[in-house]
């Protein structure tokens, strides 16, 4: 008898081992907010890759017209009834790897940009151009960032084909974009494309 009281004993202490209801709703709670931290940090990152992602495609983009002018002896104007981003694939100034469609240019791996685009200055001897992306997805925070690091190197920022905002002279990407308004430039949704200014 004592052996089966022994034997009793034994099997209540190992229940009294397991987890509670209130023990499993905290670990479910800690998990939650963990998962919910994690994905913020992927957000985030995933963010910041496509922002890296599209000023190296602008940054490429720059650098093939700047190319092109150097090959047609400064002159940025492509052949008659030719768009420019097609003649910088025929001077292999493009990768063969990018679809040209008119003034489109479409990467292999585009990233969240739809869309980007070149234009020039119609006039012969005047060296600007644009350099547009489209990004229905993009966000506030994603346009600005995208602007800042191209700041440099662009002398304005157009939004949605208005007026065109010049770079410098104490304008910047955030009073452009945003007019100061840091907390504005992360709302949500950017609504508009982006175009830059070249000279």
């Amino acid at each position: 008898m004592d052996a089966k009281f022994k034997n009793f004993n034994e099997l209540s202490v190992s229940n009294d081992g397991g987890f509670t209801l209130m023990e499993i709703i905290v670990a479910m709670i800690v998990v939650g907010i963990l998962s919910a931290g994690g994905l913020m940090v992927y957000n985030g990152l995933i963010g910041s890759s496509n922002v890296t992602a599209a000023v190296q495609s602008i940054s490429k983009l720059e650098s093939a017209v700047n190319s092109y002018m150097q090959v047609n002896g400064g002159s940025i104007i492509p052949p008659s009834g030719v768009s420019l981003p097609y003649a910088m694939q025929e001077d292999n100034l493009l990768p063969a790897s990018w679809t040209v469609n008119g003034n489109s240019v479409m990467p292999p791996n585009p990233g969240f940009i739809q869309s980007y685009f070149i234009n020039t200055n119609a006039n012969p001897g005047q060296y600007n151009y644009v350099i547009g992306i489209s990004a229905p997805q993009m966000t506030n925070a994603q346009a600005l960032n995208i602007c800042n690091s191209l700041e440099n190197s662009i002398s304005g920022v157009d939004v949605n084909g208005n007026a065109g905002f010049n770079i410098g002279n104490g304008q910047t990407c955030l009073s452009d974009l945003f007019g100061n308004d840091a907390g504005n430039a992360n709302n949500s949704i950017f609504q508009g494309n982006l175009t830059f200014a070249f000279n």
